[in-house]
C-alpha cells in the first residue's frame, strides 16, 4: 500500500480533532442533503457535489496546483472510454499527465462506476508517456459516486493496473445525530485531504516535482518507492530473518478484511517456517503485543515475530500460521466448524472463560472475541480435539486488544456484531467486555452448532 493510501486510511479511522469537526461535518452534512436529489444528468450531479466540496479546499478539477517548469501549464487532459469522455485537469508533465485524484460520476442505474473509473485511470496510465510517473507506481485516488453512494479506492500501476477499495460504499444521505452516516462520510473528507497532501509530498520527495524553475528529467530521480517490509518485491526481512511472500491469502476485492499473506521464513540454518503476514490498518497505529505474547506463553495463541508500524496507521504483523485442516488434521476457525457441538458445549464454553479470567487477572482485553478470531484443532476426521478433557484452543486477531479501560473501540462498528451495551466508536473497552460479548454471541451459536 502506498504511504499515501496508508494516511487515508489512518485518518478515516482516527478521531476528527476539535478544529476539523465544524468544517467537515457541515460539508458531510450538506452532501448528505443535496446528493440524494433526483438529478437529470451525470454533469449536474457533478457540478452539485463539487460546488459543495469546494469549501474544503480541494478542488476536484485542478487536483495539482503547482508547476514543473514556466513553460508547462496546467491543461484538460481528455479521457476516453466506452464511447464517453470524462476532462481531467492534470499537470502536463513531459507530454504525460499527473493526477492526484479522478473522479467518476454516475446518475442512478446508469452504469458502473468502479469500473468506469477504473479504465479511465487506465487510460491515463497509457497517456504518461513519460517514463518516470509509471516508474513511481503513479499512485492516484479515485473517487466513484454512483447516485448518492461514495466510495474511494487507491490505484498503482505496476505490470498491471491495481486497484483497491480504501472504504465501503458510504451513502450520502441525511441521518440523525452526528455519530451515523454524516460522522462516516465527514472522516472520509478529512482522510481525502490529508491523503492527497501526503500523496502531493510524494511526488516532490521523489524529485518529480521540483520549483517552478527547473524540469525534472527521468535520469535525475531515485529508484522507485517501495515500502519497507511490503510483498512489493517479494521478498521479506527483519531482524536475523530472511524470507519469501508465496500467496495472498484473501480476497483482494473484500475490503472489510485486512490483507493477509503466507510467506516462508528462515533464520540462519533453522528449518524453514511457514507465517502469516498482515497489515492491519488502525487508527492509533498499534497492535496489541503484549495481550498477544501473553497468550502465545500459556499455549492460547500463535507465535509472534513481529510488530512493525511501517506508516502512519498502517502496522505490519507476522506470526506463525496455524495450518488449516486438509484431511489430517489442522485448524479450522470456530465458526467454520462443521462437527456439531453436542456434549463438547460445555468444555468449550468452560475453555473461553479460562481464557477471559487470565486476561482479566492481567488487566487485558481482546475486545473481539468471537467464533471467527477463535480457532480450534481438529484430527483427520474434522472432529474437534481434546486433550486432558479441554479442546485445543488458539486466539488470534489482536487488532484492538491492550490494556482494559486505555484500549478504545474503532470507529464503523460492525452492526452485525452483538456488542456490549455501550459499545461504540472510541468508547474505553472496559475489563468485562469481553465476558459480555461472549455471553451475547455464545447462546444463538450453540443452538445453530447443536442443531447439526
Amino acid at each position: 500500500m502506498h504511504p499515501a493510501f496508508c494516511t487515508f486510511t489512518c485518518h478515516f479511522y482516527e478521531p476528527l480533532l476539535d478544529e476539523d469537526i465544524t468544517k467537515y461535518l457541515l460539508t458531510s452534512e450538506q452532501l448528505c442533503r443535496v446528493m440524494p436529489s433526483a438529478f437529470d444528468s451525470e454533469k449536474a450531479r457533478r457540478q452539485a457535489f463539487e460546488a459543495i466540496f469546494g469549501s474544503l479546499d480541494m478542488k476536484l478539477q485542478s487536483h495539482v496546483e503547482f508547476y514543473i517548469s514556466p513553460k508547462v501549464s496546467q491543461v484538460s487532459a481528455v479521457v476516453e472510454s466506452g464511447g464517453t469522455t470524462d476532462v481531467v485537469k492534470t499537470i502536463n508533465y513531459g507530454g504525460g499527465h499527473l493526477a492526484l485524484i479522478l473522479e467518476e460520476f454516475k446518475v442512478e442505474s446508469t452504469g458502473d462506476a468502479y469500473m468506469r473509473i477504473c479504465r479511465s485511470y487506465e487510460v491515463l496510465c497509457g497517456d504518461a508517456k513519460n517514463e518516470s510517473l509509471l516508474k513511481f507506481g503513479n499512485p492516484t485516488f479515485l473517487l466513484c459516486i454512483l447516485g448518492p453512494y461514495l466510495m474511494v479506492c487507491g490505484a498503482v500501476k505496476r505490470k498491471n493496473v491495481h486497484v483497491e477499495p480504501l472504504t465501503p460504499l458510504l451513502p450520502m444521505f441525511p441521518g440523525f445525530g452526528t455519530e451515523g452516516r454524516v460522522m462516516q462520510l465527514a472522516h472520509c473528507l478529512r482522510a481525502l485531504k490529508e491523503g492527497t497532501d501526503k500523496l502531493r509530498e510524494f511526488w516532490q520527495d521523489v524529485g518529480i516535482i521540483k520549483d517552478a524553475n527547473e524540469m525534472v528529467t527521468a535520469d535525475s530521480l531515485p529508484e522507485p518507492y517501495l515500502v519497507s517490509g511490503c510483498p512489493d518485491n517479494g521478498l521479506l526481512r527483519f531482524d536475523d530473518w530472511r524470507g519469501t511472500f508465496e500467496s495472498r491469502m484473501r480476497d483482494r476485492n473484500d475490503s472489510n478484511k485486512h490483507p493477509n499473506f503466507l510467506a516462508k521464513i528462515r533464520k540462519g540454518d533453522e528449518c524453514e517456517k511457514q507465517v502469516v503476514v498482515k497489515f492491519i490498518y488502525n487508527y492509533s497505529g498499534t497492535y496489541g503485543t503484549a495481550v498477544h505474547e501473553y497468550l502465545h506463553s500459556i499455549g492460547l495463541a500463535p507465535a509472534l515475530y513481529l510488530v512493525k508500524p511501517l506508516h502512519c496507521g498502517l502496522v505490519m504483523v507476522v506470526m506463525e500460521y496455524l495450518r488449516p485442516e486438509d484431511g489430517t488434521g489442522g485448524w479450522v476457525e470456530l465458526d467454520k466448524f462443521e462437527g456439531s457441538l453436542n456434549t463438547k458445549e460445555h468444555v468449550v464454553r468452560e475453555k473461553l472463560e479460562m481464557i477471559i479470567k487470565r486476561l482479566q487477572k492481567q488487566k487485558m482485553v481482546h475486545a473481539d472475541l468471537r467464533p471467527t478470531n477463535i480457532m480450534i484443532k481438529v484430527d483427520g476426521k474434522g472432529d474437534m480435539m481434546i486433550d486432558e478433557n479441554e479442546p485445543i484452543l488458539s486466539v488470534v486477531d489482536f487488532d484492538w486488544a491492550g490494556r482494559a479501560g486505555e484500549v478504545c473501540y474503532q470507529p464503523l462498528l460492525n452492526p452485525n456484531v452483538p456488542w456490549p451495551t455501550g459499545a461504540k466508536a472510541y468508547k474505553e473497552i472496559g475489563q468485562d467486555d469481553d465476558r459480555v460479548l461472549l455471553d451475547n454471541w455464545w447462546g444463538a451459536f450453540v443452538e445453530v452448532k447443536t442443531a447439526k
